[in-house]
């Protein structure tokens, strides 16, 4: 009987404690600080900040018309203009286009479907999507099959479809945008489907078997390749991340010791992240020096006033006549958005809104029905002609539909949307950070879970007034954070109208309270106006995140018509070879500032421009134009003898089309 008993305890004893670490096990899994959104898992180094699910942040204001001009033009009539992305792409079941066009454009028209919640776009996106989940062989090889027959030529190169591992990274980037937006059952079984393919098969069929572009850009398998082991653990992604970066172009070193593996722009504006993202792994300082020094070189040796650097296709020193790729900055952006995630340094996101402000809304059209290939910072007249850039496309100054080369056509869709992605992060420690500035509402978990939704209301970046709404349905302990832009000499932080805090640029302030429905910051950022000397020490002028450029008119000419859309130049309406006569002491002193009162609902044209700077200026008589550029630069400080002083416009970058953004500054007599 006192066995029976005994034995009896002894069960009742490890039934309390399985019930007990069961429990506490489960508690851990739901521990208050526990993430309410996808951070890395060890061995894996903490990320700073972590995604918010698409949907979660809402465009408005300008913004938003922005991503609604986007869907009412190309990016969302695209397979209509353009034949190679319409229903007969191989990547929609169709016998064309088998390489990076269809994967390039669902990269972008993912995000912007969802974030639109347009229903049009939405169906369109969804037949790629369900054509390619369903491609899928049970080796885990998806997508058109090998053609050998399907040929493009790619700047002299044929591309023939043998299986090539580089569009398959664009549309892993694409189906990540897919599940965040959808959270369908269908995506992680495929890419973890399609990865243990790639584990088997690369040690035979390396990065670079097929195309060098795999090799030179493997950093975007490598990304999605984290991205999936984040959500499923599964330690094979960590050796098959090993064999990719083995694999690729060695970015790291090459940044560190100023010796590319390549200079094509566009591999260059993938690969920056590169050394961050396997950092993730390596746990290596080494690559994240590789990451600043490769930043802080590229800006040095190629960096224009706009904030991303020449690559016409090729690396192309700091001239501003020298062209930068439409590729390169929307890829460029992106990268910058994976450091900023990765690694919490801000000036990332200072140079990412720099790129997304100036240089990308300076390229398209307004009505979103055209695109630049190449854009110049000193940039005076727009024909089809050759031009002093690497690669010699006569029309890659010209907007339309295929100037130049189609991948911009395909790719340029994935800046905005990206951009507004990031405008707010989650936190590791389950709050929130507002990264970027533009009118928004954000609607995410915070503390232990509690939805709460934020409304920004800005003119940003035009003014430097931030106001952010909390909405809560009860009162909830969080922290939130904002960040100060490094331009900023000192923001002054107010809640519920009390003074909170001052604090300089280049960091984030942190508010841990209570927050309660209605609570309100008041966030102040003076712009002062700042000059920086660029190539030949001529200058650039800058207020907030904004570079400004002369206003220069021009007449817009139909040169011919590709697909039934037509190509365009421009011809400036008045004379552009200006020198600015600048204060020497205080060289911002030495302009005007006009803000319009209300900012237009589309700022990104001449027209509409919100800002306007005045300063005095003369012309130089011996700066004309040159093999159809603005001709050399004169080296600064410039005499000029018998030109009269004038007062000449400077608008924001983005506004312009025909510009000069580099100006030679005159000398006193």
């Amino acid at each position: 009987m006192k066995k029976i008993f005994s034995d009896f305890h002894r069960i009742l004893y490890c039934l309390v404690l399985f019930l007990f670490f069961g429990y506490a096990a489960h508690a851990q899994e739901l521990k208050p600080d526990s993430h309410n959104y996808v951070f890395n898992r060890q061995p894996l180094a903490m990320n700073a900040y972590a995604e918010l699910p698409i949907g979660s942040i809402q465009a408005q204001g300008w913004l938003k018309v922005q991503l609604q001009k986007m869907a009412e033009g190309m990016a969302g009539k695209l397979g209509k203009l353009y034949p190679d992305v319409g229903p007969n792409n191989a990547w929609r079941g169709g016998n064309g286009d088998s390489w990076e066009r269809g994967p390039y454009y669902l990269d972008g028209l993912v995000p912007l479907a969802y974030i639109l919640k347009d229903d049009s776009l939405i169906r369109v996106t969804k037949k790629w999507i369900n054509w390619i989940i369903n491609s899928q062989q049970s080796n885990g090889y998806f997508g058109p099959k090998p053609n050998p027959g399907a040929r493009d030529t790619v700047r002299g190169i044929q591309i023939t479809n043998k299986g090539d591992w580089w569009p398959r990274m664009l549309v892993m980037k694409a189906m990540e945008s897919y599940y965040s937006a959808t959270r369908d059952p269908r995506v992680i079984p495929f890419m973890t489907k399609y990865f243990e393919y790639q584990l088997k098969t690369l040690p035979e069929k390396p990065m670079g078997y097929w195309t060098w572009w795999a090799k030179a850009r493997g950093g975007e398998n490598l990304q999605s390749v984290y991205w999936l082991y984040n959500r499923t653990g599964n330690p094979d992604l960590l050796r098959l991340a090993r064999i990719i970066h083995v694999q690729s172009m060695d970015w790291a070193d090459g940044f560190l010791s100023e010796n590319l593996p390549s200079t094509h722009g566009v591999n260059v504006a993938m690969a920056i992240k590169y050394p961050a993202l396997y950092f993730q792994q390596s746990k290596q300082p080494r690559d994240l020096e590789a990451v600043n020094k490769g930043w802080s070189d590229l800006m040095k040796y190629d960096g224009v006033v706009q904030g991303v650097f020449t690559s016409d296709e090729m690396l192309h020193g700091k001239n501003p006549t020298n062209g930068t790729e439409l590729c390169t900055v929307v890829e460029t952006m992106y990268s910058l958005e994976n450091i900023i995630r990765i690694t919490g340094d801000l000036k990332y996101a200072d140079a990412l809104e720099r790129v997304a402000f100036n240089a990308l809304p300076a390229q398209v059209t307004a009505a979103y029905s055209g695109r630049q290939y190449f854009q110049q910072a000193n940039q005076v007249l727009i024909k089809q002609a050759r031009m002093n850039f690497s690669t010699a496309y006569q029309n890659a100054v010209c907007f339309g539909l295929l100037t130049g080369y189609p991948c911009c056509t395909v790719n340029m869709h994935q800046g905005w949307p990206k951009f507004t992605r990031n405008l707010w992060m989650a936190t590791p420690d389950n709050g929130l950070i507002a990264m970027l500035y533009s009118t928004n509402s954000v609607t995410a978990k915070v503390a232990d879970g509690q939805s709460v939704t934020i409304d920004e209301s800005t003119d940003y970046p035009f003014r430097g007034s931030v106001d952010l709404v909390v909405h809560t349905p009860k009162k909830t302990l969080f922290p939130l954070y904002l960040r100060i832009p490094g331009w900023a000499d000192q923001a002054t932080i107010r809640i519920n109208g009390r003074m909170y805090s001052t604090a300089k640029g280049g960091k984030s302030v942190g508010i841990r309270r209570l927050w309660s429905d209605g609570d309100r910051i008041e966030m102040q950022l003076p712009m002062k106006i700042r000059t920086d000397r660029w190539y030949e020490n001529s200058v650039g002028v800058e207020r907030g995140p904004l570079v400004f450029a002369l206003k220069l008119p021009g007449k817009w000419q139909k040169i011919g018509e590709v697909h039934t859309v037509p190509v365009w130049g421009v011809k400036p309406d008045r004379p552009w070879n200006y020198g600015l006569i600048l204060n020497g002491r205080d060289p911002g002193s030495s302009f005007s500032v006009k803000i319009a009162r209300h900012i237009p609902t589309y700022p990104w044209t001449l027209k509409n421009a919100p800002v306007t700077l005045k300063v005095d200026a003369k012309q130089i008589p011996n700066w004309t134009l040159y093999d159809n550029y603005a001709g050399p630069l004169p080296y600064s400080p410039v005499q000029v003898f018998g030109e009269k002083t004038e007062q000449v416009e400077l608008v924001p970058y983005g506004s312009t089309t025909l510009r000069i953004s580099e100006f030679p500054e005159i000398t006193h007599n």
